[in-house]
């Protein structure tokens, strides 16, 4: 599978909601590995949550998934099972909303935290508003897997305004070949599949009801980890993100990064080249910019930046700093040492 890079934006996903898919398949038995193989995700990099995975490769292995398990409203399941702590710093702003009409406009706004190339807007309708789900390519089975989930959630997620609601309406832009599974959230709506769009419905008077949450679980999860930031849409800032959560993944960078956008070495410099870019320029300023926050953040050892930067030895680190910045890492570290 190669993504299309010609306008330089690949859409993209965190590595922690794919995770989500495959702990579920592997506690349903189906051969994972094989799966992720042929949906083109190397399975290093789903050790990383932050990293991104093509949105395309995301929604190839959700079908393969629905595929192998027999069911297509397995993204039902997955959001049934969500919680705020699934979704880490994005859960941690939705949790802190004052009123339905807050969460809602939070999770607007926050969403390219988790994924860009698909988006929430609301519109107005009377007496209800829509909360409206767009995906930018073709319906299918995986994109349809990405509506439940999200819509369930939110569902899930707007009961902590008013426990026990159900939508009105709930609109599908994809025709399933099978009924919707019997869960109580659907139990009340009217549902309209293959519609050519995906909404539910919320009524105008609840956006001002007081938003109840509870707190951080405390747990330990590991979508937390990821940064409270958007994802990157061009390719060049993917790259940059790719270098540096896939740090630790042996190999060639350049490879495992390809590797992780659907590209070959060959496409992804080439692609780059066309911008005026390249990949080794690219990692020295995403290493650098790394070494001077440790420098100014941190009291770590110079020798040992250099060590978990990848340098052999805090002499090669040494002069590649002075050649990025002008100056030796020490004298660096004083002059933005905080006062």
């Amino acid at each position: 599978m190669h993504v299309n890079t010609t306008d330089r934006i690949i859409p993209s996903t965190r590595a922690a909601l794919v995770t989500r898919y495959t702990q579920l398949m592997d506690e349903a038995g189906a051969p994972v590995g094989r799966l992720l193989s042929r949906a083109g995700i190397p399975e290093e990099v789903l050790e990383h949550p932050a990293a991104a995975i093509p949105l395309e490769s995301g929604f190839r292995l959700a079908e393969l998934a629905c595929q192998s398990l027999g069911t297509e409203h397995l993204g039902a399941h997955i959001g049934l099972a969500a919680t705020f702590d699934d979704l880490g710093p994005y859960g941690d702003l939705l949790r802190r909303s004052v009123t339905l009409g807050d969460y809602l406009r939070r999770g607007i706004r926050f969403y390219n935290m988790l994924i860009t190339g698909q988006r929430f807007w609301l519109s107005e309708h009377g007496s209800h508003v829509r909360l409206n789900l767009t995906y930018a390519g073709r319906p299918g089975v995986g994109p349809y897997q990405s509506e439940l989930e999200s819509l369930v959630t939110s569902v899930l997620n707007i009961r902590h305004a008013l426990p026990g609601w159900t939508p009105g309406e709930i609109s599908l832009s994809y025709q399933a070949g099978e009924p919707l599974p019997a869960i109580e959230l659907f139990s009340e709506a009217r549902v309209l599949r293959g519609a050519g769009q995906t909404y539910i419905t919320i009524p105008r008077g609840m956006l001002s009801l007081p938003f109840k949450t509870k707190a951080h679980s405390g747990m330990p999860n590991a979508s937390r980890t990821f940064p409270a930031r958007s994802l990157p849409e061009d390719l060049a800032g993917l790259v940059r993100h790719q270098i540096a959560c896939l740090k630790g993944v042996h190999g060639s960078r350049i490879d495992i990064v390809a590797e992780s956008l659907t590209l070959s070495r060959r496409t992804l410099q080439r692609e780059l080249a066309t911008q005026g870019l390249s990949f080794s320029a690219l990692l020295t300023d995403v290493v650098m910019a790394q070494a001077m926050r440790w420098l100014e953040n941190s009291e770590k050892p110079i020798f040992e930046i250099a060590f978990d930067l990848g340098y052999s030895n805090a002499s090669n680190f040494t002069r590649a700093f002075r050649r990025h910045t002008g100056l030796a890492p020490q004298t660096f570290r004083d002059a933005n040492r905080p006062t």
